[in-house]
């Protein structure tokens, strides 16, 4: 049985941490490009964190329901069933944890090699990156807790001190808030909302860890809503910072608009802060990603619809160690042959739709198990899981309109599971027949 060592503060600075990566960096250039205003570029920023939050309470729900570790693969098979479980956790397997945590590493491996002056280090250190985190989570939960803490405080006072030096810029300031308001297209804010909705991705890391929480049934909902809440408020603040320093007409088309505005504070500042920052941000989301991905297999192989040694657990600390560097290896492959990308672009249609699927079991799980015991009832039921499931349908929606090629890839890839499904499916009702040769009750065929 796992250790229930993570209480609420862990497991809301690992939300931080998978929350606030690349995106703080990257994304507000493409934002501007889209809106008219401050109150506008604001206004974008917080209806993708009001989504992010009620995905957030909505999982929380699912979690006091389902106290385990596994995420949506739970929550999929006990709304919809085994199939799409299944289906959640083989994309999440073979593309979306190792997809993301060789992207993380990659970022992570150039910008230290660039910091250290040599371009051609970055596939060293990012491998290096992969490896030794883990190593570090395989161990146990506490070591993997504490070094995930340790991140993403770092990455909180960091950015404190990006906030700092944003207010402190001698030029610009108020005048870049000026005028607030303006008339704005609504098609454009809609454009603009894509970029935010993938820069507040992995509010829900934290229910795959729940069945190593204390009391998850209370925790898990207030992790995943502190931790949002935390990166929804450093979100805002770092961009009033951007603001003060870029006029939103510079930030437009501005690749990196951190930089930019650190480098009307000062270049040398911009150079020893940013970079910096950037490594840090990125090494706490690998940590939280590298940590959360092995639960979801685990679950799977504890219900004997997986490879059965990825169920295996260290006998004094509980952890998924196989599982780990089995992630790890997939990774670390994806980094050697540079698909990682690509693959991780195909799946992201996927990948919205089963977010989108589990949210909407929340409704259905109302009706299908209405006398189940909730020790957290989502709150503005049914209206703030409606509002995340027709946000991610609009955005799907828009991943079809802007490159159907690519969600008709991501959903191949997945369709690549059915026939692995039926093979676990039958090897399991194998392992259940009798001796002699006798059919299965019909309790086992369901």
């Amino acid at each position: 049985m796992a250790a229930r060592g993570l209480g609420v503060a862990d497991a809301s600075l690992m939300v931080v941490g998978s929350i606030l990566g690349a995106g703080i960096f990257l994304v507000s250039g493409f934002v501007a490009e889209s809106v008219r205003s401050p109150a506008g570029f604001f206004g974008v920023w917080i209806v993708g964190g009001l989504v992010a939050l009620a995905g957030a309470l909505c999982n929380g729900e699912l979690g006091a329901l389902f106290p385990v570790g596994g995420g949506e693969y739970v929550y999929l098979r006990e709304a919809y069933g085994a199939p799409v479980g299944f289906l959640s956790g083989w994309t999440s397997f073979w593309i979306g944890f190792p997809g993301s945590i060789a992207t993380l590493a990659w970022g992570f491996g150039h910008t230290v090699a660039l910091l250290a002056g040599d371009a051609r280090a970055g596939l060293p250190i990012a491998l290096g990156a992969v490896a030794l985190l883990t190593a570090v989570d395989a161990t146990g939960l506490e070591p993997g807790k504490w070094l995930q803490n340790v991140l993403s405080s770092a990455k909180l006072v960091v950015f404190a001190l990006l906030f700092a030096l944003g207010i402190l810029l001698p030029r610009g300031g108020p005048s870049h808030f000026v005028p607030f308001v303006a008339p704005e297209r609504p098609g454009a804010l809609a454009i603009a909302l894509l970029p935010v909705f993938f820069a507040y991705s992995g509010w829900n890391v934290a229910t795959y860890v729940a069945g190593e929480m204390r009391e998850p049934q209370k925790s898990l909902p207030r992790a995943l809503l502190y931790g949002t809440l935390a990166s929804v408020a450093v979100y805002l603040a770092v961009n009033v910072a951007y603001l003060r320093g870029l006029s939103l007409d510079e930030m437009r088309g501005e690749a990196n608009v951190a930089h930019a505005a650190m480098a009307r504070f000062s270049l040398t500042a911009a150079r020893l802060v940013l970079a910096p920052l950037v490594a840090v941000s990125l090494l706490s989301s690998l940590q939280a990603t590298v940590l959360a991905g092995p639960r979801i297999y685990q679950a799977m192989a504890r219900d004997r619809l997986f490879f059965a040694v990825l169920g295996r657990v260290t006998p004094r600390s509980g952890s998924p160690a196989v599982a780990t560097w089995t992630q790890g290896a997939v990774a670390c492959a994806l980094l050697l042959t540079n698909t990682f990308e690509r693959l991780l672009t195909f799946t992201t249609f996927a990948i919205l739709i089963f977010s989108t699927l589990t949210v909407a079991g929340v409704v259905i799980l109302r009706f299908r198990r209405s006398d189940a015991p909730r020790a957290f009832r989502t709150p503005g039921y049914p209206f703030v899981p409606a509002l995340f499931v027709a946000a991610n349908l609009w955005v799907a929606w828009n991943v079809i309109a802007s490159g159907a090629r690519e969600a008709l890839a991501g959903l191949v890839i997945v369709a690549a599971g059915l026939p692995a499904y039926a093979l676990f499916k039958r090897a399991e009702l194998r392992r259940r027949e009798p001796r002699g040769g006798s059919p299965p009750s019909p309790a086992l065929r369901r």
